[in-house]
């Protein structure tokens, strides 16, 4: 990022002010001259790395591959002629490589070339060159011709490290390691790393508002995914995924695929059909909550998040997995970008139930007998909640005035197992439907919400009998002929 103008001359204004300052506090300094009058005086002023602190401007913070840790150390001596040395030292430093580390004059920003304000050209009187890193702390001496007293007390100007890793620059402030006021301490500043957060809802055809895009399966529609991109220290990023409302025990694959001209792949995707792995492309474990993978890439954290064209997709473990089908992702969104919720697109099934004549085992002995008139009838709804479990609705019609209706769910059992012998568990299922619908002479409804099953499990899987008793009798779990209604569950 170039220095605008407006920095230039704010931070014109900081120096001038601030050495202006010194002038009239630099002798009850903690860091002022120490020693007696007839003792050679030394200064000592220390830099944090640059966050941006110096404008307090985090875009003239430093942006490259460098360790964030690297620290200066400006030592000010004044030598037997009355002159300065000045010794640099530098902590935290990559092992091979030449640190250009300079003193720049301060000048009026209108006379200099791309308006900075200071000499572009550094001052090698004061400090002008390379310390050789070595892994650790080094240090390089130069001896001024200038007087003590001068460089602690009246010059003017800019102190800094330059990256050894990138093309040296005099105007771009985010390649700075260390940018501060030459014999003034520069405070650590807060991490100027970003961060950029994304929230993806739910697949409901919301990205190309199309229904038919939509998820198609039995996953519960409450899945959500939150994207986090995070820059390292070396300017790189991290890729975090978080899903929430996961199912404990199912891997989800999660991938980011890059943007493509739909003429040049194979099924005329606008993405890659082979997902990016240096971005994101890995399986998520479910545990029935929160579930987060990370990957640590080599690719910029600006490039990610401002430049980088891309898909990003949950797919549904519970379904083989298609790059194709866009109704078997979970989450179908942008890389980089919210995913609003979409209208949900819920589903529902209604099952109808006729009067029991012995027909669920095709045996007329089942069939009912007393003195309730047969045109009962039932109907079962069963609606797909968000969170993916169900409710139940059950309705009759042509009721008794004045009369409860026990209407039960009974999973299926064992004959060899239970009691009486019946194919069925003789205590209802009230997460599924146990309850009493009272008879008005027409249609009677009750409904019930499960909290353990899930509609995918109830529609697909579950095994169970539906039975609505007759309120004129005594009930009975094991006489089906005092049955009104008997017929499978949700089938």
């Amino acid at each position: 990022m170039t220095y605008t103008m407006k920095n230039l001359l704010r931070l014109t204004v900081l120096l001038f002010t601030a050495a202006s300052l010194s002038l009239f506090t630099g002798c009850s300094d903690d860091n002022g001259p120490v020693g007696g009058m007839d003792d050679l005086r030394s200064v000592s002023y220390t830099y944090a790395f640059n966050e941006g602190q110096l404008l307090d401007n985090v875009d003239t913070a430093y942006r490259g591959d460098h360790q964030r840790n690297l620290s200066a150390e400006i030592t000010i001596d004044e030598m037997d002629n009355g002159n300065a040395s000045v010794t640099i030292t530098l902590m935290n430093t990559l092992s091979g490589v030449d640190y250009p580390v300079h003193a720049h004059d301060a000048a009026d920003p209108a006379t200099t070339p791309n308006g900075t304000p200071y000499n572009e050209t550094p001052n090698g009187d004061i400090f002008a060159g390379a310390l050789s890193g070595n892994g650790g702390t080094v240090s390089s001496t130069n001896e001024t011709s200038i007087s003590y007293d001068m460089l602690v007390n009246e010059y003017e100007g800019f102190f800094v490290v330059h990256d050894p890793t990138q093309d040296i620059s005099t105007t771009d402030l985010t390649t700075y390691l260390v940018l501060g006021v030459f014999a003034q301490n520069l405070q650590a500043g807060e991490s100027s790393l970003r961060t950029t957060t994304v929230e993806y809802n739910f697949n409901e055809g919301q990205l190309l508002d199309n229904p038919d895009t939509a998820y198609s399966g039995d996953h519960p529609r409450n899945l959500m995914a939150t994207l986090t991109i995070e820059e390292r220290g070396n300017g790189m990023a991290n890729v975090t995924v978080t899903l929430e409302n996961t199912l404990d025990g199912f891997d989800y694959p999660v991938h980011a695929h890059d943007a493509a001209d739909p003429a040049t792949t194979p099924n005329g995707t606008p993405y890659n059909e082979t997902p990016n792995g240096d971005v994101f492309a890995g399986a998520i474990p479910g545990n029935g909550g929160s579930a987060s993978s990370t990957n640590e890439t080599e690719i910029s954290y600006v490039e990610l998040v401002e430049e980088y064209e891309a898909f990003f997709v949950v797919h549904d473990p519970t379904q083989d997995i298609s790059t194709t089908d866009l109704t078997t992702y979970l989450v179908l969104g942008i890389f980089g970008q919210d995913l609003e919720a979409g209208e949900a697109n819920l589903a529902s099934i209604t099952f109808e139930y006729s009067f029991n004549e012995g027909q669920l085992l095709d045996n007329e002995d089942t069939a009912y007998e007393g003195d309730h008139p047969r045109n009962l009838m039932a109907t079962m709804l069963v609606e797909e909640l968000i969170d993916g479990r169900a409710k139940i609705t059950v309705t009759l019609t042509n009721t008794i005035n004045g009369e409860t209706y026990p209407v039960h769910s009974h999973d299926a059992a064992d004959p060899e197992e239970t009691p009486n012998g019946t194919p069925y568990d003789e205590t209802p299922n009230p997460d599924v439907f146990a309850g009493g619908i009272e008879g008005n002479g027409g249609t009677a409804s009750a409904t019930n919400e499960t909290e353990e099953i899930l509609f995918r499990d109830l529609i697909n899987n579950y095994e169970g009998f539906f039975v609505v008793h007759d309120p004129t009798q005594e009930i009975s779990t094991t006489d089906l002929t005092t049955y009104l209604i008997l017929g499978l569950t949700a089938r």
